[in-house]
């Protein structure tokens, strides 16, 4: 089995963000991802992960205004120097809490933005941000998301996600495959993952529909993570979904012996 990361931003929802640290220890992870850290107390987080023995895979850099609908900036050539500000702040988070992924959100366009254009400018903005992060070894990731939980986001498909990563033409630039928005998308999860597996850094998984855990909808998930295994990938699979009830019971489908 790959190893596992457990999302502290959906996972143990009835806890405070910070208690949900010794959380994911105590249920026997040791690898963790957080949607935002920019809006916490980084000196609270570092004494965490320190204390707990906690690796924090990624974060994604602040994405705009969120209460305002906005889901990333990359691809909006009015907001290169907001983008480019907020990379700097996250690429200095990272090296503090000594994080070597970064998912900056691609965005919805704004009015008048063309596909083409939005791609044009997330290249431009992403290249950029791989020179600046290459030399801290950090690598930025492109997520797929689907647009029935974020209408109008531009990188909606796997595939639009590795064109960016091959126009980027960066090796730090690597694709962030999120089951749960393939199968909102209506796609085939393990076909993406075959078709672009020189390109993943990171994946994702929850049940479609409703996001809960493996075995609460529809999604072969068992047979995604046995595709990871055949494909030989090494990295950590983010566990990027809300409980259906209590969160010790929506883990145990993961055995603890695998969790670490």
């Amino acid at each position: 089995m790959p190893k596992f990361a457990a999302n502290l931003s959906m996972l143990w929802p009835e806890l405070d963000m910070y208690d949900r640290f010794s959380a994911a220890a105590d249920a026997g992870f040791s690898r963790i991802e957080i949607l935002f850290v920019h809006t916490l107390d980084l000196g609270r987080v570092e004494r965490l992960l320190r204390d707990l023995h906690l690796e924090l895979m990624l974060f994604d850099p602040a994405p705009g205004d969120w209460e305002a609908g906005e889901r990333g900036l990359a691809c909006n050539p009015g907001r290169r120097d907001e983008f480019q500000r907020t990379l700097r702040e996250a690429l200095d988070t990272a090296q503090r809490l000594g994080v070597r992924r970064l998912n900056a959100l691609t965005g919805i366009p704004g009015p008048g933005i063309t596909d083409d254009v939005a791609h044009k400018t997330i290249v431009e903005n992403y290249s950029w941000a791989a020179e600046l992060a290459a030399p801290l070894g950090i690598s930025l990731l492109v997520e797929n998301i689907n647009t029935t939980d974020m209408p109008g986001f531009y990188v909606s498909t796997v595939e639009r996600a590795a064109k960016v990563v091959t126009d980027v033409a960066k090796p730090n630039v690597r694709v962030q495959l999120d089951q749960y928005h393939v199968g909102m998308m209506g796609g085939d999860a393990r076909a993406e993952l075959r078709q672009h597996k020189d390109l993943i850094e990171h994946v994702q998984i929850a049940d479609v529909p409703g996001r809960h855990e493996p075995g609460t909808g529809k999604q072969p998930i068992a047979d995604f993570l046995s595709e990871l295994d055949a494909l030989g990938y090494s990295g950590a699979v983010g566990l990027e979904y809300r409980p259906s009830g209590a969160t010790d019971a929506a883990l145990a489908w993961l055995p603890r012996d695998q969790r670490g």
